[in-house]
């Protein structure tokens, strides 16, 4: 199992190279990821290269048997590249220039930026194609982050045209899925197709006014498409000559790119796990939806190319990892899929943006707790490898996650409460709180394997998909749809059936009426979870053959069927037509998984305890984590053997604050 950290030896006296690598053998690491930011260094003239002192390096750390991943470095091009082509330069929807002085400041499509990157990717990948000690390649870094995830500029107003007419083939075509004859928008040649920069209507209110719906989520779409675009053109150099395995290290929840179409092209997904970070901490569920999502994306195993070390951020920090925090961390990963985790960063820099971005080591490279904690949980991976490496979480349940629905949803989304990831995260929680792994993957995934599948507020949808869903429930499956669901088309334009549209035939069910609940107005709803509230949307459902499972019970919708579930072939679709509060959601998906046959990995749900269970070679075990600041008692349903310790486990787990435990 790969276990390491992100290494910035150009950063260091060479002087202290032997000693990191000493310290790093000392704590179990075993691989390192380099090189990701260090084009100046590569490069440091047109043409010029050199790898001398990575040559260097990467022979110093394998002295003490410790492997690398090269990243290639276009998420900074140097100064002189950007001097000499400036054409290079992102520009912001206001027309503004994105210049010089932080990263990630070029444009995916603009071919002078093409042409030196195949130039450097080349030339790095010829050097070490053959390298015994390069055991992988890293395209770029975090790809759209820093808000780089659209570019206005000219060239990409040129390439999106070019994206149009591949797709519609025909102005009249765009003109009809974009619905143009509204306000006198109908375009009349190619050259005319604007991007959705800054417009008029939004200085009355952008929250409340935007541009053509299928303009915005055709641009989204082309731009995400342009970072697929650009991740294979550095992909392809590599393959064309190195045969090593090729990752890009993503951002979890990162709503910019479509993570799906990103991971095609790859051997494996990689990502970046920050769990305490200064402008937002994640809960345990987050972060566990997160890893499930990386795992959905090419439905293997994954890497943790970041994994938070230390206090972090770049102007102010974030907490301080408390003790076991780390390790909990780490267990969490694991369980979830990692195949191998590597810790940003190894020691913290003493100059740049990230003075603040704490590592295993600070500043003075002194060893300290953090670094005895990950040494500790090293030489643990290292123990429980053969059980750990390669295992595989069991699912009996999927949520299905969109990017199109959620960029449709994020340019209108019809109550100004709505988040469409705040709801699949509200289902997904309901799930871990009643003890049942969940996968998180896309439509085009395998839905047959799954016994309960969630597609919260699928707004757009086509006939393919339609008819897949139909298939998937009549051979027995169960599918929950949610409010906001069939409401459009692919283009994003509003369907004129019926409501729930497609799904109706599906759900057994018509929406007579809906309520978008503003102004902290509720609706109370009674039904088979018990006692619930809407804060949010209320579709006031018509049963078309559908069974009651719910009603609103207050104000107008009262008496009003709110959820109800149909019987479909041998399978049943389950239409839930409002928002609900957390207990009486986690207690509807308790139902509705009892019905499908899901059974909780164990019977006791504990706050604060995280619960895995996976397989390996046909045999199966568990995995828990107390995300909890103090002990916890977990009852266990039979006998087990605890991996680490060795001890045997009757009854009841105890998990120590922050504390692991694999049970076999």
């Amino acid at each position: 199992m790969y276990f390491g950290a992100d290494y910035y030896p150009e950063h260091w006296p060479r002087e202290r190279w032997e000693q990191d690598a000493r310290l790093m053998a000392e704590a179990n690491l075993n691989v390192v990821r380099m090189a990701e930011f260090a084009w100046s260094k590569l490069e440091p003239e047109e043409g010029t290269y050199d790898f001398s002192w990575l040559d260097e390096a990467i022979a110093v750390l394998a002295e003490q048997g410790i492997k690398t991943v090269l990243g290639t470095p276009t998420a900074t091009p140097p100064k002189w590249l950007m001097d000499k082509c400036p054409d290079i330069y992102m520009k912001d929807r206001f027309g503004r220039v994105r210049g010089f002085g932080s990263r990630r400041h070029y444009c995916y499509n603009n071919p002078n930026y093409h042409r030196y990157t195949k130039g450097i990717v080349a030339a790095m990948a010829e050097h070490y194609k053959d390298h015994p000690h390069v055991v992988g390649w890293q395209i770029d870094n975090e790809f759209g982050c820093q808000d780089t995830g659209q570019c206005y500029c000219e060239v990409c107003r040129g390439e999106f045209v070019r994206w149009l007419q591949g797709k519609y083939g025909s102005l009249e075509a765009l003109n009809k899925a974009w619905g143009t004859v509204f306000w006198s928008q109908i375009y009349t040649e190619w050259d005319q197709i604007i991007l959705p920069t800054y417009t008029v209507c939004e200085d009355s209110d952008p929250r409340f006014h935007g541009h053509n719906p299928g303009l915005l989520l055709d641009f989204f779409r082309f731009s995400s498409d342009s970072i697929v675009g650009y991740q294979k053109l550095q992909v392809d150099e590599i393959r064309g000559v190195a045969n090593q395995p090729i990752t890009h290290n993503l951002m979890g929840h990162f709503p910019e790119i479509d993570y799906f179409k990103l991971g095609q092209d790859l051997d494996f997904v990689s990502w970046d796990n920050y769990p305490a970070m200064p402008f937002h901490k994640s809960s345990y569920q987050s972060v566990a939806m997160a890893h499930d999502l990386m795992r959905g994306i090419k439905n293997q195993n994954f890497w943790v190319m970041e994994e938070q070390s230390g206090p972090c951020g770049w102007s102010v920090l974030g907490d301080t990892p408390a003790p076991g925090q780390i390790r909990l961390w780490t267990y969490q990963a694991v369980a979830h899929g990692a195949d191998a985790i590597v810790y940003f960063r190894w020691r913290a820099c003493s100059f740049g943006a990230e003075e603040y971005w704490y590592g295993i080591l600070d500043h003075d490279g002194v060893p300290r707790r953090r670094y005895r904690e990950i040494q500790q949980t090293g030489q643990e991976l290292a123990q429980a490898a053969q059980v750990l490496e390669g295992a595989k979480v069991l699912a009996d349940v999927a949520i299905v996650k969109s990017y199109d629905n959620l960029w449709s949803h994020r340019f209108q989304p019809h109550n100004a409460k709505f988040d469409y990831a705040a709801l699949l995260y509200s289902y997904y929680n309901t799930f871990m709180a009643n003890n049942i792994n969940t996968d998180v993957v896309s439509i085009d995934a395998d839905l047959g394997k799954y016994k309960l599948v969630v597609m919260p507020a699928f707004n757009l949808m086509r006939e393919d998909i339609r008819i897949k869903l139909e298939k998937y429930v009549a051979a027995g499956g169960n599918l929950v749809l949610t409010y906001r669901s069939g409401t459009r088309d692919w283009n994003n334009s509003m369907t004129t059936e019926t409501l729930p549209g497609p799904f109706g035939h599906l759900a057994g069910v018509e929406v007579e009426e809906f309520d978008s609940l503003n102004h902290g107005r509720t609706v109370p709803v009674t039904g088979v979870m018990g006692e619930g509230k809407a804060a949010v949307w209320c579709d006031l459902l018509n049963p078309q053959g559908a069974q009651v499972l719910a009603t609103y019970a207050g104000q107008f919708n009262q008496g009003q069927a709110a959820i109800t579930v149909n019987d479909f072939g041998h399978g049943k679709v389950y239409y839930v037509g409002c928002d609900l509060d957390d207990d009486s959601l986690t207690a509807l998906m308790r139902e509705i998984a009892k019905a499908a046959t899901v059974q909780p990995v164990l019977p006791d749900p504990q706050i604060g305890v995280e619960v895995v269970k996976k397989e390996k070679g046909g045999k199966e075990f568990l995995v828990l984590l107390n995300h909890n600041s103090n002990p916890v008692t977990v009852p266990v349903p039979r006998g087990y053997t605890e991996v680490l310790s060795g001890e045997q486990v009757e009854d009841v787990c105890q998990l120590e604050p922050f504390g692991v435990a694999i049970l076999t």
